[in-house]
């Protein structure tokens, strides 16, 4: 007994489904994500090194604290 079955595709070993895209594949809205994240992260590098190199603020001279 044979059984026909129509318009039937054979299954795909690997089917098309997520794959790493070639560099010149991206679309313009993943290159803007991407660029949105890198100034992000640039913005916190500077903010931390500013934090970590500010100036202390300036002692003042002992007399000019008091009114003579």
């Amino acid at each position: 007994m044979c059984l026909r079955v129509r318009d039937d595709e054979p299954s795909q070993v690997y089917p098309e489904g997520p794959r790493h895209p070639h560099p010149s594949e991206l679309t313009a809205r993943q290159s803007a994500d991407k660029r949105i994240l890198y100034l992000r992260n640039l913005r916190k590098q500077k903010r931390k090194l500013n934090k970590q190199f500010m100036r202390p603020a300036p002692t003042p001279e002992p007399g000019l604290l008091w009114p003579p």
